[in-house]
Protein backbone atom coordinates (compact mmCIF):
# COMPACT_ATOMS: atom_id res chain seq x y z
CA UNK A 1 0.00 0.00 0.00
CA UNK A 2 1.52 3.34 -0.88
CA UNK A 3 0.61 6.14 1.20
CA UNK A 4 1.78 9.57 0.47
CA UNK A 5 2.23 11.92 3.68
CA UNK A 6 0.82 15.48 3.85
CA UNK A 7 1.97 16.87 7.13
CA UNK A 8 0.06 18.94 8.96
CA UNK A 9 2.58 20.13 11.58
CA UNK A 10 3.76 23.58 11.97
CA UNK A 11 7.37 22.64 11.37
CA UNK A 12 9.41 19.59 10.01
CA UNK A 13 11.22 20.13 12.58
CA UNK A 14 8.55 19.33 15.24
CA UNK A 15 9.49 15.80 16.47
CA UNK A 16 6.71 13.07 16.39
CA UNK A 17 4.29 12.65 17.47
CA UNK A 18 2.24 14.36 14.66
CA UNK A 19 -1.08 14.47 13.13
CA UNK A 20 -0.94 13.30 9.42
CA UNK A 21 -3.83 13.44 6.72
CA UNK A 22 -3.30 10.59 4.19
CA UNK A 23 -3.18 9.78 0.70
CA UNK A 24 -4.04 6.52 -0.82
CA UNK A 25 -2.41 5.47 -4.14
CA UNK A 26 -4.53 2.62 -5.44
CA UNK A 27 -2.95 -0.45 -6.75
CA UNK A 28 -4.10 -2.96 -8.44
CA UNK A 29 -6.80 -5.49 -6.46
CA UNK A 30 -7.66 -2.44 -4.71
CA UNK A 31 -11.31 -1.53 -4.40
CA UNK A 32 -13.41 1.00 -2.28
CA UNK A 33 -14.64 -1.29 0.18
CA UNK A 34 -11.04 -2.74 0.93
CA UNK A 35 -9.37 0.64 0.99
CA UNK A 36 -12.39 2.07 3.49
CA UNK A 37 -11.16 -1.25 5.62
CA UNK A 38 -7.86 -0.47 5.86
CA UNK A 39 -8.70 2.98 7.10
CA UNK A 40 -11.24 2.16 9.79
CA UNK A 41 -13.80 4.77 7.84
CA UNK A 42 -16.84 4.24 5.28
CA UNK A 43 -16.93 3.44 1.93
CA UNK A 44 -19.71 6.63 1.74
CA UNK A 45 -16.65 9.27 3.23
CA UNK A 46 -14.10 8.22 0.23
CA UNK A 47 -16.36 8.49 -1.93
CA UNK A 48 -17.59 11.77 -0.51
CA UNK A 49 -13.96 13.41 -0.38
CA UNK A 50 -12.71 12.16 -3.69
CA UNK A 51 -16.14 13.25 -5.45
CA UNK A 52 -16.87 9.61 -6.60
CA UNK A 53 -19.56 8.68 -8.12
CA UNK A 54 -19.33 5.18 -9.16
CA UNK A 55 -17.21 2.86 -6.74
CA UNK A 56 -16.33 0.68 -9.46
CA UNK A 57 -14.92 3.41 -11.46
CA UNK A 58 -11.33 3.71 -9.76
CA UNK A 59 -7.55 2.94 -11.46
CA UNK A 60 -4.78 2.09 -10.72
CA UNK A 61 -2.31 4.71 -9.54
CA UNK A 62 -4.96 6.93 -8.68
CA UNK A 63 -4.71 9.05 -5.42
CA UNK A 64 -7.53 8.99 -3.12
CA UNK A 65 -7.53 11.22 0.11
CA UNK A 66 -8.68 9.48 3.31
CA UNK A 67 -10.86 11.77 5.04
CA UNK A 68 -9.82 12.78 8.60
CA UNK A 69 -6.76 13.04 10.10
CA UNK A 70 -4.86 10.10 10.77
CA UNK A 71 -3.77 9.86 14.32
CA UNK A 72 -1.12 10.45 16.09
CA UNK A 73 2.26 8.58 16.00
CA UNK A 74 5.91 8.47 17.24
CA UNK A 75 8.72 6.95 15.72
CA UNK A 76 10.25 3.23 16.00
CA UNK A 77 13.62 2.50 14.33
CA UNK A 78 13.35 -1.66 14.57
CA UNK A 79 16.41 -3.66 16.43
CA UNK A 80 17.83 -6.43 16.13
CA UNK A 81 15.57 -9.52 17.59
CA UNK A 82 12.69 -7.43 16.64
CA UNK A 83 9.80 -8.61 14.39
CA UNK A 84 6.45 -6.74 13.79
CA UNK A 85 4.29 -9.03 15.85
CA UNK A 86 6.38 -8.55 19.16
CA UNK A 87 6.28 -4.76 18.54
CA UNK A 88 2.83 -4.77 17.43
CA UNK A 89 2.57 -6.70 20.84
CA UNK A 90 4.11 -4.34 22.67
CA UNK A 91 2.13 -1.41 21.86
CA UNK A 92 -1.43 -2.64 22.05
CA UNK A 93 -1.77 -3.48 18.57
CA UNK A 94 -2.30 -6.39 16.33
CA UNK A 95 0.10 -7.09 13.30
CA UNK A 96 -2.54 -5.91 11.07
CA UNK A 97 -2.95 -2.57 12.30
CA UNK A 98 0.69 -2.05 12.45
CA UNK A 99 1.10 -2.97 8.78
CA UNK A 100 -1.69 -1.35 7.57
CA UNK A 101 -0.41 1.85 9.29
CA UNK A 102 3.24 1.70 7.75
CA UNK A 103 1.54 0.15 4.55
CA UNK A 104 3.42 -2.97 5.35
CA UNK A 105 2.51 -5.41 2.74
CA UNK A 106 4.60 -8.33 4.18
CA UNK A 107 4.84 -8.73 7.75
CA UNK A 108 8.25 -11.08 7.42
CA UNK A 109 9.84 -8.44 5.58
CA UNK A 110 11.04 -5.43 7.96
CA UNK A 111 14.96 -5.02 8.52
CA UNK A 112 17.38 -3.58 10.92
CA UNK A 113 17.42 0.06 10.96
CA UNK A 114 13.94 0.47 9.53
CA UNK A 115 11.78 3.46 10.81
CA UNK A 116 8.10 2.64 11.36
CA UNK A 117 5.15 4.64 12.70
CA UNK A 118 3.61 3.35 16.07
CA UNK A 119 0.24 5.26 16.71
CA UNK A 120 -0.71 6.13 20.11
CA UNK A 121 -2.56 3.68 22.40
CA UNK A 122 -5.91 5.87 22.25
CA UNK A 123 -5.47 6.78 18.88
CA UNK A 124 -5.69 3.56 17.41
CA UNK A 125 -8.57 2.68 20.13
CA UNK A 126 -10.31 5.63 18.88
CA UNK A 127 -9.42 4.67 15.22
CA UNK A 128 -10.99 1.17 15.26
CA UNK A 129 -14.01 2.09 16.63
CA UNK A 130 -14.58 5.36 15.39
CA UNK A 131 -17.58 4.57 13.83
CA UNK A 132 -19.62 3.04 17.08
CA UNK A 133 -21.63 5.53 18.44
CA UNK A 134 -20.65 7.09 21.71
CA UNK A 135 -23.65 5.99 23.26
CA UNK A 136 -23.59 2.45 22.25
CA UNK A 137 -19.99 2.06 23.37
CA UNK A 138 -20.40 3.27 26.26
CA UNK A 139 -23.09 1.12 26.98
CA UNK A 140 -21.31 -2.36 25.69
CA UNK A 141 -18.34 -1.19 27.64
CA UNK A 142 -20.12 -1.93 31.01
CA UNK A 143 -21.87 -5.01 30.09
CA UNK A 144 -19.37 -8.14 31.80
CA UNK A 145 -19.12 -10.92 28.91
CA UNK A 146 -18.73 -14.21 29.57
CA UNK A 147 -15.92 -14.39 26.60
CA UNK A 148 -15.57 -18.13 27.07
CA UNK A 149 -19.45 -18.75 26.43
CA UNK A 150 -19.56 -17.13 22.87
CA UNK A 151 -18.19 -19.28 19.79
CA UNK A 152 -20.15 -17.82 17.09
CA UNK A 153 -21.33 -14.81 15.69
CA UNK A 154 -24.59 -15.66 13.40
CA UNK A 155 -26.22 -12.43 11.18
CA UNK A 156 -29.72 -12.65 9.86
CA UNK A 157 -32.76 -10.41 8.49
CA UNK A 158 -36.25 -9.54 10.00
CA UNK A 159 -37.13 -10.60 6.52
CA UNK A 160 -39.51 -7.25 6.67
CA UNK A 161 -38.76 -4.42 4.79
CA UNK A 162 -40.14 -1.84 7.78
CA UNK A 163 -39.61 -2.38 11.72
CA UNK A 164 -37.64 -2.07 14.39
CA UNK A 165 -36.43 -3.62 17.27
CA UNK A 166 -38.60 -2.73 20.11
CA UNK A 167 -41.42 -4.02 18.22
CA UNK A 168 -39.81 -7.27 17.33
CA UNK A 169 -39.25 -7.50 21.35
CA UNK A 170 -43.07 -7.01 21.91
CA UNK A 171 -43.91 -9.34 19.08
CA UNK A 172 -41.31 -12.33 19.73
CA UNK A 173 -42.40 -11.60 24.29
CA UNK A 174 -46.28 -11.67 23.27
CA UNK A 175 -46.78 -13.64 20.49
CA UNK A 176 -44.05 -16.27 20.22
CA UNK A 177 -44.19 -16.42 24.44
CA UNK A 178 -40.01 -16.02 24.40
CA UNK A 179 -39.51 -15.39 27.86
CA UNK A 180 -36.93 -13.71 27.53
CA UNK A 181 -37.70 -11.23 24.69
CA UNK A 182 -36.19 -10.20 21.74
CA UNK A 183 -34.61 -13.44 19.95
CA UNK A 184 -31.75 -11.50 19.14
CA UNK A 185 -28.42 -10.01 20.81
CA UNK A 186 -28.34 -6.93 18.43
CA UNK A 187 -30.39 -5.47 16.00
CA UNK A 188 -29.37 -3.01 13.50
CA UNK A 189 -31.96 -0.86 12.63
CA UNK A 190 -32.63 0.55 8.60
CA UNK A 191 -34.38 4.02 9.31
CA UNK A 192 -37.92 2.80 9.00
CA UNK A 193 -40.79 2.92 11.60
CA UNK A 194 -38.85 6.17 13.75
CA UNK A 195 -35.48 4.75 13.67
CA UNK A 196 -32.11 6.66 12.46
CA UNK A 197 -30.54 3.91 9.48
CA UNK A 198 -27.62 2.02 11.15
CA UNK A 199 -28.72 2.33 14.89
CA UNK A 200 -27.55 -0.48 17.16
CA UNK A 201 -30.15 -1.66 19.48
CA UNK A 202 -28.68 -3.72 21.95
CA UNK A 203 -30.82 -5.85 23.61
CA UNK A 204 -31.60 -7.46 26.49
CA UNK A 205 -30.13 -10.64 25.84
CA UNK A 206 -26.41 -9.33 25.46
CA UNK A 207 -26.81 -7.01 28.37
CA UNK A 208 -27.53 -9.84 30.43
CA UNK A 209 -25.55 -12.30 28.71
CA UNK A 210 -28.18 -14.71 27.75
CA UNK A 211 -28.57 -17.66 25.56
CA UNK A 212 -30.31 -16.22 21.99
CA UNK A 213 -33.71 -17.55 20.73
CA UNK A 214 -32.58 -16.89 17.00
CA UNK A 215 -31.26 -20.67 16.15
CA UNK A 216 -33.36 -23.73 15.13
CA UNK A 217 -31.09 -26.20 17.04
CA UNK A 218 -31.19 -25.22 20.93
CA UNK A 219 -27.52 -25.70 21.87
CA UNK A 220 -26.77 -23.32 19.02
CA UNK A 221 -28.71 -20.96 21.00
CA UNK A 222 -26.14 -21.42 23.87
CA UNK A 223 -23.03 -19.95 22.27
CA UNK A 224 -24.07 -18.16 19.18
CA UNK A 225 -24.55 -14.55 19.48
CA UNK A 226 -27.19 -13.17 17.02
CA UNK A 227 -27.26 -9.94 15.04
CA UNK A 228 -30.34 -8.89 12.88
CA UNK A 229 -30.93 -6.57 10.16
CA UNK A 230 -33.89 -5.14 9.99
CA UNK A 231 -34.95 -5.48 5.53
CA UNK A 232 -36.27 -8.64 3.67
CA UNK A 233 -32.70 -9.30 1.52
CA UNK A 234 -34.67 -11.59 -0.44
CA UNK A 235 -36.05 -8.45 -2.25
CA UNK A 236 -33.62 -5.54 -1.99
CA UNK A 237 -29.79 -5.38 -0.03
CA UNK A 238 -29.28 -4.04 3.24
CA UNK A 239 -28.14 -0.34 3.39
CA UNK A 240 -24.62 0.84 3.16
CA UNK A 241 -25.00 2.23 6.67
CA UNK A 242 -26.38 -1.18 7.96
CA UNK A 243 -22.78 -3.02 6.70
CA UNK A 244 -21.12 0.15 8.10
CA UNK A 245 -22.37 -0.45 11.67
CA UNK A 246 -22.33 -4.70 10.99
CA UNK A 247 -18.69 -4.51 10.75
CA UNK A 248 -17.33 -2.23 13.33
CA UNK A 249 -19.66 -4.13 15.93
CA UNK A 250 -18.66 -7.58 14.59
CA UNK A 251 -15.11 -6.11 15.36
CA UNK A 252 -16.05 -5.32 18.96
CA UNK A 253 -17.70 -8.36 19.81
CA UNK A 254 -14.41 -10.12 18.32
CA UNK A 255 -12.37 -8.18 20.75
CA UNK A 256 -14.66 -8.80 23.85
CA UNK A 257 -15.05 -12.80 23.02
CA UNK A 258 -12.43 -14.03 20.79
CA UNK A 259 -14.21 -15.74 18.05
CA UNK A 260 -12.10 -16.38 15.14
CA UNK A 261 -13.05 -14.92 11.78
CA UNK A 262 -14.36 -18.62 10.45
CA UNK A 263 -16.73 -18.98 12.78
CA UNK A 264 -18.73 -15.51 12.09
CA UNK A 265 -21.48 -16.84 9.95
CA UNK A 266 -25.24 -16.51 8.68
CA UNK A 267 -28.17 -17.80 9.40
CA UNK A 268 -28.42 -20.28 6.35
CA UNK A 269 -24.57 -21.15 6.09
CA UNK A 270 -25.42 -22.70 9.25
CA UNK A 271 -29.31 -24.47 8.66
CA UNK A 272 -29.16 -24.41 4.48
CA UNK A 273 -31.85 -26.94 4.68
CA UNK A 274 -33.49 -24.89 7.29
CA UNK A 275 -33.37 -21.45 6.21
CA UNK A 276 -32.87 -18.77 3.36
CA UNK A 277 -32.19 -16.11 5.74
CA UNK A 278 -30.52 -13.38 5.42
CA UNK A 279 -31.49 -13.81 1.76
CA UNK A 280 -30.39 -13.62 -1.62
CA UNK A 281 -29.62 -10.17 -1.72
CA UNK A 282 -27.56 -10.14 1.63
CA UNK A 283 -23.51 -10.09 0.76
CA UNK A 284 -22.03 -13.04 1.77
CA UNK A 285 -18.70 -12.38 0.19
CA UNK A 286 -18.47 -9.11 2.16
CA UNK A 287 -18.87 -10.57 5.19
CA UNK A 288 -16.00 -13.14 5.24
CA UNK A 289 -13.95 -10.47 3.37
CA UNK A 290 -14.58 -7.38 6.48
CA UNK A 291 -13.81 -10.29 8.74
CA UNK A 292 -10.94 -11.36 7.56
Amino acid sequence: MRIFKILTCASLLLAFPCAEALVHVVRKGDNLTTIAQSYKISVASIKTANKIKDADKIRIGQKLQIPGAAPAFTSYKIKPGDSLSSIASKHGLSTKQLSAYNGIRNANKIRFGQTIRIPSSSAAAASKYARLPAGVKAALDKIAVKRGQWKNIVIHHSGTPADRAINMARFHKEERNMENGLAYHFVIENGTRGTSNGDIFVGDRWKKQLHGGHMKIWAHNQIAIGICLIGNFEKSRPKEKQMEQLEVLISYLRDKTGIPAKYITTHTLMHPKHTLCPGKYFPTSRLKAMVQ
